[in-house]
């Protein structure tokens, strides 16, 4: 268990273990990073049950009325009371006895709600832990109510400065991403279902109010389709059945795929693809992105500085907004003299774990 001479660093995630989103998989391969790390002894607090950790005294599964849970569905119809809330809400109580017995010294979290519970949980009772925030979603200033900020992109820096905020309590880091392989077999299952054809592929949340997978749908359904498959993976949510529906009405069911994996499945994916499409138009930093990359796809994006600062000159990109915009993308690629090594390389060297463990030990305890 813990070492009384390094100091003691929580870091939690209601929703991991519930649901797959890009605050869960940082989460959990943050800590499998760091959980070794002779710096910090390091704790994960995870909203339910996880796999792939090796030091399993040091994680633990803090009771809560999950947010796609029935609890949470009937309290939301009840008292109007947003699922996501009564999950910070209830997983904040629970996690209460764990600071009060191990006094930690950071508090290292994505949720800006669980944040905010903690704050005034310090300032009403007089602890002393510091709150570490990392700004994925991504949140503006004003900065009030953690001790030092990660902010993901230079934008988000010039952003706080431009406001006039000072920037000494943050620091510049981007999310990690875990480097997988995958092999042949898998990919070619993946490439037998969908006919051999060429297969376009988006991750993320299967919605339309921020992964626009709707757009993608009208896309794809004016695009020749007998040459291309779809493939939209992710998390289901309360727009995903609109989205279904609209892929029903207006897809041929042998032309497409909808479904949601495993986060080690979806580099399957992502390795079978011969395109990768993100349609959202505002985004933190899509752990999607990198991930692509590392696959040795060039991601076909809308045109604005988050994508522009994420993939640099290994990204298309479109305007998102208007009608043809993913076909002019993909032949964007097709047209490309970028070789698929440079970007696996130019993954591994921006965004890999590997690199980027020494500037998140650093940081962290920059915060104490």
């Amino acid at each position: 268990m813990s070492n009384k001479n390094k100091p003691i660093v929580f870091m939690t995630c209601t929703g991991l273990g519930n649901i797959n989103r890009g605050y869960e998989s940082f989460t959990n391969e943050c800590f499998e990073c760091l959980e070794n790390s002779t710096k910090f002894d390091l704790y994960l607090f995870s909203g339910g049950k996880i796999k792939f950790v090796q030091k399993l005294e040091n994680v633990f599964t803090v009771f809560n009325f999950k947010r796609n849970g029935s609890i949470a569905q009937w309290l939301y119809k009840l008292v109007r009371i947003p699922q996501y809330t009564i999950e910070q809400s209830t997983f904040f109580l629970f996690f209460i006895p764990y600071i009060i017995y191990y006094k930690p010294a950071v508090i290292y979290y994505s949720d800006f709600k669980l944040g905010t519970y903690l704050y005034w949980l310090r300032k009403w009772f007089l602890l002393k832990y510091k709150l570490l925030f990392s700004n994925g979603a991504p949140n503006g200033p004003p900065f009030t109510r953690m001790d030092h900020i990660q902010q993901l992109l230079p934008f988000y820096i010039e952003e706080a400065k431009q406001a006039g905020f000072n920037t000494d309590n943050m620091t510049l880091l981007p999310y990690g991403i875990k480097i997988r392989n995958t092999d042949d077999n898998k990919i070619l299952n993946i490439k037998k279902a969908s006919g051999y054809r060429k297969i376009i592929l988006s991750v993320g949340a299967i919605n339309s109010s921020h992964k626009r997978m709707d757009y993608l749908i009208d896309e794809f359904a004016e695009m020749f389709t007998d040459e291309y498959f779809l493939i939209l993976l992710g998390n289901m949510d309360n727009e995903s059945s609109f989205i279904i529906e609209k892929a029903k009405n207006q897809l041929l069911s042998t032309n497409y795929l909808i479904k949601s994996v495993d986060q080690n499945e979806v580099i399957d994916y992502m390795f079978a693809a011969d395109y990768f499409i993100l349609c959202s138009l505002k985004e933190g930093l899509p752990r999607v992105l990198p991930e692509a990359l590392s696959c040795g796809l060039i991601p076909i994006v809308h045109n604005y500085n988050v994508t522009q600062e994420v993939l640099k000159d290994f990204g298309i990109y479109v305007d998102m907004t208007s009608k043809g915009a993913i076909l002019s993308g993909i032949r964007q690629v097709n047209s490309t003299t970028l070789q698929k090594q440079q970007v696996i390389d130019y993954a591994i060297k921006t965004y890999s774990w590997e690199v980027l463990k020494p500037n998140y030990e650093t940081m962290i305890l920059s915060t104490i």
